[in-house]
């Protein structure tokens, strides 16, 4: 084990954390808060390690997740975000146990793919064996959920693994093209693909989460390190989502979604966006909470996103322009375009000399400006796991 920094080298208050905790439980409890919570992450300005470098060694991605941690507690002493880390081994880990083979291209910042679609033809799903959740990355991934669970000493959350969805490790295994043409030619045969995706994706999990001793050390079952709150853990991912109309969803995504939620609570589900198929993310049971999308390829979509969501969900917006002043004025936009309907969370990455505190005090004061404005509480939704905090 290489020497980096250790969970006791940062200063943390057990009580701050506690207090950033409950301001999600009571945001998603409806309750009225103060402010909406900001999320800054401090940019290493020299990590150690290219991304490949990381995916291929744990000790290696840990080191640096300690580092912006540490950097990201230190430089954002008010910050709302919950102290976290991700281990990561790349979003085909599903796939890989189902026989995909990995490649890497020159870029050594870029993350891997597929290298070549294990299945030629959507009637193999009937004979396809579900793997042991150990195959392919699994293992190495396990393995590192729980080795990061044990570096954050209880302090800080852990997420699990980007196993990226039903239809996104679909993709990976048969091709683009394939996929798209099974909704419409062989459904049934594509079903019963998804179906075998998702019982290995329950069964990962569960090992995960005693990977890491448990739910209460897990910031999600999936890979967003924002934190959830007890009883609501659940999370899916489906970027395809943003490529299909609302009743392949209700056909393709949703069943096997509910698979997740029902099991851990309505939590979140992530698409990058654009996203045709909100009627579809609202139709879960039990109902989700929240969506985590990114800026760039959701921000057109707020205006449909207010309307829909109202007093139903809240949304997570990662990818917020880089520029300090270009985030500010991002958020300013989006809050008095989404007050009092819809609370959007905004996350954005700072480098450590554009002052990240400064770009975190600045967007507060939007935030609480933002929670004034709002209409708080929630309509009553079905089959919520979601107990009440004090």
């Amino acid at each position: 084990m290489r020497e980096r920094i250790s969970v006791k080298d940062i200063r943390f208050d057990r009580d701050e954390i506690e207090r950033r905790k409950q301001l999600v439980r009571d945001l998603w409890a409806g309750k009225a808060v103060d402010h909406v919570p900001v999320y800054v992450t401090v940019e290493n300005p020299k990590p150690k390690y290219s991304i490949r470098e990381q995916f291929l060694d744990g000790d290696k991605q840990l080191e640096e997740s300690l580092a912006v941690v540490k950097l990201t507690w230190e430089h954002v002493p008010d910050n709302d975000m919950v102290p976290a880390m991700r281990p990561d081994v790349g979003c085909s880990c599903l796939a890989t146990a189902f026989g995909a083979e990995l490649f890497w291209g020159d870029d050594e910042n870029q993350t891997c793919g597929v290298k070549e679609s294990p299945l030629t033809d959507i009637e193999q799903a009937h004979d396809l064996q579900v793997p042991p959740p150990d195959a392919g990355q699994l293992a190495e991934g396990i393995q590192r959920v729980g080795r990061f669970a044990e570096a954050g000493d209880d302090l800080v959350a852990v997420s699990l693994l980007d196993m990226a969805g039903g239809l996104n490790v679909a993709a990976d295994l048969l091709g683009g093209d394939k996929l798209y043409l099974a909704m419409y030619q062989q459904p049934q045969a594509l079903e019963c693909l998804l179906e075998k995706i998702q019982q290995l994706f329950l069964a990962t999990i569960e090992r995960q989460i005693e990977a890491a001793g448990g739910e209460d050390h897990i910031t999600t079952i999936d890979f967003p390190d924002y934190w959830f709150p007890e009883g609501r853990k659940g999370h899916v991912s489906d970027d395809i989502a943003a490529n299909i109309s609302p009743a392949m969803y209700d056909r393709f995504s949703r069943p096997f979604h509910n698979m997740v939620f029902e099991k851990y609570g309505g939590g979140g589900l992530h698409n990058c966006g654009p996203n045709p198929c909100l009627s579809g993310y609202l139709s879960h049971q039990p109902a989700l909470r929240s969506v985590d999308l990114n800026y760039e390829y959701s921000k057109n979509d707020l205006p449909a996103i207010k309307e829909a969501f109202r007093k139903k969900a809240i949304v997570y917006l990662g990818g917020m322009p880089a520029e300090p002043e270009e985030a500010v004025e991002a958020f300013r936009q989006i809050m008095e375009l989404m007050a009092s309907d819809v609370v959007v969370i905004p996350h954005v990455i700072v480098p450590v000399d554009n002052n990240p505190g400064e770009v975190y005090r600045r967007m507060r004061s939007i935030s609480e400006e933002y929670a004034k404005r709002m209409d708080w509480g929630w309509e009553a939704t079905e089959g919520s796991k979601l107990q009440s905090f004090r």
